[in-house]
């Protein structure tokens, strides 16, 4: 085989023998250590029948092959529309139950009756002050069948699966969501209730409207047009929340009947980043493809979603 010296500092200099053979007339490779045949696999590599490719391969342009795959094998368009309705789900369900928790707590702290009310407020933001990851992983141990504080001590020693049932790995999914996000829709919620005249509510009740008649019909309306946009950037955030999915769940318990690497609670982003990275068949183009998507879905709602805001603001 044809050798050569080749150096890389200078001082010094190392043989270098060439493994494989090109074959021109055939278009084939041949391994001179092993004698193995090398053909083109028609996807950027060199490859024999049992599968062993030569890398770094070629680009080839798939066009839109990726596409069509997602949509047309049954083995990645069933686990692809599942994943895609429990990551709305999931979204949704975030933003509605942190923000009916926050606007709550919000109302509750802002009576001027309640006293020390500077003290619970720093109380109720102290999730927030956390890292997710790091209250995902406390949440993880606390979690777990055998030894978590939950089933142990809140559930004198049962044997909840909270994280390997698909249903209640989803409601614990939510759970800690909510324990994480409550306390930014706390903060927004009180400044926006803050920034609301006190005489609209007087002026509601003098004219012989009840307290909560008066919230619901002039407060909450003015309130929506302040927060509707965090709102929509909640809900996109929720969208992508790869931490919170990643460091409970990791996205299982896992589909085995799935073509493609993917759990009960994966939502779109960690089922993308399963198919890039994790096994041993990462599959980049057919992650590429339903990161394209995620970015059209994504982008479509906070489209409609602002204009609808810009509606609410003219309204009001």
């Amino acid at each position: 085989p044809r050798q050569e010296l080749r150096t890389q500092d200078g001082q010094r200099a190392y043989v270098y023998t060439s493994r494989f053979v090109y074959d021109e007339s055939a278009d084939t490779l041949t391994n001179t250590a092993s004698g193995e045949i090398y053909t083109d696999g028609g996807e950027g590599a060199f490859v024999t029948p049992d599968g062993a490719e030569v890398m770094p391969g070629w680009r080839v342009n798939v066009g839109l092959e990726n596409f069509v795959r997602a949509v047309t094998e049954e083995s990645i368009r069933g686990p692809l529309l599942y994943v895609t309705a429990w990551t709305f789900g999931f979204a949704f369900l975030s933003v509605a139950t942190t923000f009916v928790m926050g606007l709550f707590l919000a109302v509750v702290f802002n009576d001027a009756r309640m006293k020390s009310r500077k003290y619970y407020r720093l109380v109720m933001i102290l999730p927030y002050a956390f890292p997710g990851f790091l209250s995902a992983l406390v949440w993880a141990g606390m979690m777990n069948q055998e030894f978590g504080f939950i089933n142990n001590v809140l559930f004198g020693g049962a044997s909840i699966p909270w994280l390997s049932d698909p249903w209640l790995a989803k409601l614990s999914i939510l759970i800690v969501n909510l324990w994480l996000g409550f306390p930014y829709m706390f903060l927004v919620c009180t400044g926006a209730l803050q920034s609301i005249p006190e005489e609209l509510t007087e002026a509601a009740q003098m004219d012989g409207a009840r307290p909560f008649q008066a919230f619901r019909q002039i407060k909450f309306p003015l309130l929506l047009v302040s927060i509707a946009p965090l709102l929509i950037s909640s809900f996109a955030f929720n969208f992508n929340n790869f931490n919170l999915v990643y460091m409970l769940t990791g996205g299982g318990p896992r589909d085995i009947e799935a073509g493609i690497n993917v759990g009960s609670t994966d939502i779109l982003i960690s089922m993308v980043y399963k198919v890039a990275f994790v096994g041993s068949q990462s599959d980049y183009g057919l992650a590429s493809a339903f990161s394209i998507l995620i970015f059209f879905i994504v982008g479509t709602i906070s489209v409609i979603a602002f204009r609808r805001t810009r509606a609410l603001e003219e309204l009001n």
